[in-house]
């Protein structure tokens, strides 16, 4: 696999100084915890991936029962394996089963060029320089009121 970021090794912090890291395509999410607060309307999400070589991004997102996106989050080039984050649900009426999303990816978007003369947005030059090595779901509940 190509390199995707230039960093030094001393950019990179480790937690568990008895792991070596790995490149990009051996990332692996180790861990996908999701647990919804009693208001129904925050959920804490709890992520660990394996120890890096290179910073990856990563994006996580929940879905109601439905299909329908209520939240979302993206993490640009991670500094740590283990990252802890609240998520809020968009939505008037929380409650039900609900699916959160979470995939590991690196991306070039410096060698996506548009070609000449034709405007590319941001978000489009990301899709295509996209390249998932993980993906992971979880499942949970919020009672009804």
């Amino acid at each position: 696999m190509q390199s995707y970021n230039r960093h030094n090794m001393q950019d990179i912090f480790f937690t568990n100084s008895d792991e070596v890291p790995v490149p990009p395509d051996e990332v692996r999410i180790r861990v996908l915890d999701v647990e919804p607060r009693r208001d129904g309307k925050r959920i804490e999400v709890r992520t660990e991936i394996t120890p890096f070589l290179e910073r990856p991004n990563m994006e996580i997102r929940i879905l109601n029962q439905a299909g329908d996106e209520v939240s979302n989050l993206s993490v640009v080039e991670a500094v740590d394996p283990k990252m802890d984050f609240t998520m809020h649900l968009r939505e008037a009426n929380s409650g039900g089963d609900y699916t959160l999303d979470a995939m590991v990816f690196y991306a070039d978007v410096e060698a996506q060029e548009a070609p000449e003369g034709v405007e590319a947005a941001a978000g489009e030059m990301l899709e295509r320089a996209r390249q998932v090595v993980d993906q992971r779901s979880a499942h949970f509940n919020i009672p009804k009121d």
